[in-house]
């Protein structure tokens, strides 16, 4: 009885911590950056990652400018089902550039001052 819940759980925290990928728009003020998906719009991640506030700060043209960036990271979120913070701890950046015509359509023009 006590081995299947053992593997039972073990699994559970092994998919919890499971890397993931992702694009969307990030944006940068001085260490606290933004990210909102493409596939999931409605959702704000913060994202605290030198290496990545290091690259967007040489990319971005314009301050507070939404760049699309692809990740890999693992998703962790704090507080209440109900509320709360959601964060992305960046394992990999693979990718960091300006947002191409028809890039992330669900996250409309109007989502860049959300990410400011």
């Amino acid at each position: 009885m006590r081995l299947p819940s053992l593997v039972a759980i073990s699994g559970l925290l092994v998919a919890c911590g499971r890397p993931i990928e992702v694009r969307g728009l990030y944006v940068n003020d001085d260490g606290a950056g933004a990210l909102v998906l493409c596939d999931q719009p409605k959702i704000l991640l913060t994202v605290t990652d030198s290496g990545l506030a290091t690259r967007y700060r040489l990319k971005a043209t314009t301050p507070n400018e939404p760049l699309f960036v692809h990740l890999r990271g693992v998703r962790a979120d704090s507080g209440s089902i109900y509320g709360g913070k959601h964060y992305l701890e960046v394992r990999q950046i693979l990718e960091v550039r300006a947002r191409g015509a028809g890039e992330c359509p669900n996250v409309a023009n109007s989502a860049s001052s959300v990410l400011r």
